[in-house]
């Protein structure tokens, strides 16, 4: 920032061309919905004060630099979901296996009203229908240029990887992007530590949202974060992912509380797969991390 302030225009304030982007875009969302409601993107900052004004006193809206420029699959924009446990004791764990959520029309800036470009919730995608005439076609019937949407709108993070060396070979894969994103969550935590539970309940404890943008330069932003993530499964991917989180949520946060039977292990339960990817990161001076962190 300038030593001294600079007269300047509302809409000079994004003066350098970067993957943020170099147009007068925002999107703005309401802190207190979900699943893509309310949520509207403007080209201009008079835009954004005539839609403002006409909100309730005491209206809290989130309002951010829209990414113009995003990594794109299939030529359409997709988002990235990372589920972060806080337990009773204030430890912080991130689940490994994270999932991208796509959306099913191919990027453009040209209509910035149309959510099925811009917005990624499966609560949005799932109402996008064939056009008047048209319909969605079948696996057997498509043809080399026709491509099958995913399954509830989901890639896993296997499927990013091999995206990734198809389409940026040698630039980094789904762990290196998994780095940057616990370097962002730690970051973050440690600015609102004071308000996470700030009464230090006991036998409590919270899964989080926390969703990513990959620009087209792989530089890794924080798009929100939220205190009730969607876990219903609109396909395989989530299932499994959701099956595994819980269950190693359960160990973590219940079980300790809950010991079997006298006679009994909890070693004699069933394991389910991907129960242990939840991994502790470390947040100030004297946490310890995971044995392979």
């Amino acid at each position: 920032l300038p030593r001294k302030p600079t007269k300047m225009s509302r809409g000079d304030a994004i003066t350098n061309s970067t993957t943020a982007g170099e147009k007068n875009i925002w999107i703005i969302k309401p802190t207190n919905n979900n699943r893509g409601n309310g949520i509207r993107v403007f080209k201009g900052f008079n835009a954004i004060e005539e839609y403002v004004r006409k909100k309730a006193v005491g209206s809290q809206l989130v309002i951010q630099k829209y990414i113009e420029h995003p990594l794109l699959y299939k030529r359409r924009k997709f988002d990235i979901r990372c589920l972060v446990l806080v337990d009773c004791n204030m430890n912080v764990y991130v689940y490994k296996n994270y999932y991208l959520r796509t959306s099913k029309s191919e990027y453009s800036l040209d209509n910035m009203q149309d959510l099925f470009i811009h917005l990624t919730n499966y609560a949005v995608q799932k109402k996008k229908k064939p056009k008047k005439g048209e319909r969605e076609l079948d696996e057997d019937e498509l043809d080399e240029d026709d491509e099958q949407m995913e399954e509830g709108c989901n890639l896993s993070k296997e499927e990013f990887s091999a995206f990734m060396a198809d389409e940026r070979p040698g630039e980094g894969d789904a762990d290196d992007i998994l780095v940057r994103m616990r370097e962002i969550i730690a970051t973050t935590l440690q600015g609102v530590w004071k308000k996470l539970n700030p009464n230090r309940e006991k036998n409590t404890f919270e899964i989080f949202g926390w969703d990513f943008l990959v620009d087209e330069d792989l530089n890794v932003w924080l798009i929100e974060v939220n205190t009730n993530p969607y876990i219903g499964c609109s396909s395989e991917i989530l299932r499994t992912i959701f099956t595994g989180m819980l269950e190693g949520a359960i160990k973590k946060c219940i079980d300790p509380h809950f010991p079997p039977p006298e006679g009994e292990s909890l070693r004699d339960i069933e394991e389910v797969d991907d129960s242990d990817l939840w991994h502790k990161i470390v947040l100030k001076k004297g946490d310890k991390p995971d044995k392979d962190d």
